[in-house]
């Protein structure tokens, strides 16, 4: 090696070393007191949320407006298996497909008359 060469960092180890860091820090956060303590507050937010969803899917189940739902379910399942929401998203789905070519192909010829416009010495910048 001359003189004026400077030795190569190790680049693999440098990536190992932070790989057991955040290894170490993660396993750290992870068992420290406050982030068990969050755990726990979570698991009994999570708790009380889900006593409070089936509270409220009891009520809608024996409401008027359950009842209404559940109809509207049943309707659109039917609607599915004859096929008509597979229309209807092909349908909406083909405008936007449509939609996109057109914009994209604008976007192409404006492009290529910039290039034809611009000296072959010339770059564009997108």
């Amino acid at each position: 090696m001359s003189e004026n060469e400077k030795p190569q960092p190790d680049v693999t180890a440098q990536f190992h070393e932070l790989g057991e860091n955040i290894k170490s820090f993660f396993q750290s956060a992870w068992t420290s007191e406050e982030s068990q303590k969050f755990r726990q507050e979570l698991q009994d937010g999570l708790d009380e949320l889900g006593k409070a969803v089936n509270e409220a899917v009891e009520d809608i189940k024996t409401s008027e407006t359950g009842q209404k739902i559940k109809e509207e379910a049943e309707d659109f399942k039917a609607r599915v298996k004859r096929g008509d929401v597979e229309e209807k998203a092909r349908e909406e789905l083909s405008k936007v497909l449509d939609f996109l070519n057109i914009e994209i192909g604008k976007f192409n010829e404006k492009m290529k008359s910039t290039e034809a416009s611009n000296s072959p010495d010339e770059e564009v910048d997108i």
